[in-house]
């Protein structure tokens, strides 16, 4: 039996490698007959360098860069290989400026900046990148990516001219944008935004409202974020006539989406459907037999462009079943609908029974093992029972 295994990342508990790697252990103790092939996967968020490095063959590089906060971190980005015509960068904002890199105790949702993600894809193109795919997810940050651009030398205004401070907080100040000290072959250069989110910059269903209270902001915060992202969008109408502000997926990592599509030569594509092609998942599913893919929460999001739903939309073209594990599992009937829908068959939960969270998030590779023993014994004996077609 050929298995594919195309996990994301279970978050905060184990990386979509780690994820890979446990799910094959437990399908050779299920089966020790069973082929498997590692695809680790992302939709866009953490884990995006890691899995398209690892599917084609690329390379990874140490940058000494800031946090969400300004402290200094090591980051990374890749270079992908199989030879692609473009030398390309993948660059995920969550590296440098992503939320699990700050304590709870230190977040900051007024000031906290994406400028180091913008000091790791100048470092990618110092490297040699002439193309970007910068995966938006799991920032810290509701800046609008103002900080990223200010590394490139964008310059954010107020009404006397004067340089406001990094963060979304400081946006309900801005006048004007200045562009005099950025080169035109960076603002040229492509970037693809891997995103799993249609959310526009403001509004109800803006990247302050739905996102930034995740990030420690208050009420009144939310209220002063969206203001001052709405003000970036009308300065950027005023620098350049884009209009952002309702775009689908301007609302992405605090607003970072709209404006990078404001500011430079980016375009949006759903994160998983990019990485799939990249990783070459239409050729896997091909090879498999049944796939088995998961996350940390199997619940009402994942059928919407998350990497369960993706991989088994792909794998269900080619007439393969999905199985998806995750650390919890939602079983209302909307949502076990909505994921037969995409192609999941079963799914099943990884914890063994009992236990508080972190417990339960320290030996997730273990019960990610466990669980994949389970299947694999399972799908061992019913293939073993199925009538034999007659020659």
């Amino acid at each position: 039996m050929r298995i594919l295994l195309a996990p994301d990342s279970f978050k905060e508990a184990a990386s979509a490698e780690a994820i890979a790697q446990a799910m094959a252990r437990g399908i050779k103790r299920g089966n020790p007959q069973a082929e498997c092939w590692l695809m680790p996967l992302s939709d866009g968020g953490e884990g995006l360098t890691h899995a398209l490095v690892h599917a084609t063959g690329g390379t990874l590089h140490d940058v000494e860069t800031v946090d969400a906060v300004g402290r200094p971190i090591i980051a990374q980005f890749g270079f992908l290989g199989n030879k692609h015509t473009s030398c390309t960068a993948v660059v995920e904002l969550a590296s440098a400026s992503g939320l699990e890199q700050v304590s709870p105790a230190d977040r900051d949702p007024m000031a906290a900046s994406t400028f180091g993600t913008g000091l790791l894809i100048r470092a990618a193109i110092d490297a040699g990148a002439d193309r970007i795919v910068l995966g938006l997810g799991g920032s810290a940050t509701t800046d609008g990516g103002t900080g990223l651009a200010h590394a490139f030398g964008f310059r954010f205004l107020d009404a006397h001219d004067s340089d406001i401070p990094l963060g979304g907080g400081a946006l309900v100040d801005l006048a004007r944008i200045d562009d005099s000290r950025v080169s035109d072959s960076i603002k040229n250069v492509p970037i693809v935004l891997a995103c799993d989110v249609t959310n526009p910059l403001t509004g109800p269903e803006g990247a302050a409202h739905v996102f930034a209270p995740q990030k420690g902001a208050t009420a009144t915060q939310v209220e002063l974020l969206d203001q001052g992202l709405a003000n970036l969008a009308r300065a950027i109408m005023q620098y350049n006539g884009r209009d952002i502000e309702h775009t689908p997926g301007a609302g992405a990592a605090g607003g970072t989406g709209g404006g990078m599509l404001g500011l430079f030569n980016a375009t949006v594509k759903p994160g998983i459907e990019l990485v799939l092609n990249l990783a070459h998942g239409r050729e896997a599913c091909a090879w498999a037999d049944v796939v088995i893919t998961g996350e940390g929460s199997i619940d009402s999001q994942t059928p919407y462009g998350k990497v369960p739903s993706g991989i088994a939309k792909l794998a269900q073209s080619q007439g393969k079943p999905t199985i998806a594990i995750g650390g919890t599992i939602t079983r209302d009937p909307h949502t076990v609908e909505a994921l037969n829908e995409t192609g999941i068959i079963a799914t099943f939960g990884i914890a063994p029974g009992p236990a508080d969270l972190t417990t339960l998030i320290a030996n997730t590779e273990r019960n990610v093992e466990i669980t994949c023993a389970a299947i694999a014994s399972t799908l061992r004996i019913t293939a073993a029972t199925s009538p034999c077609e007659s020659a």
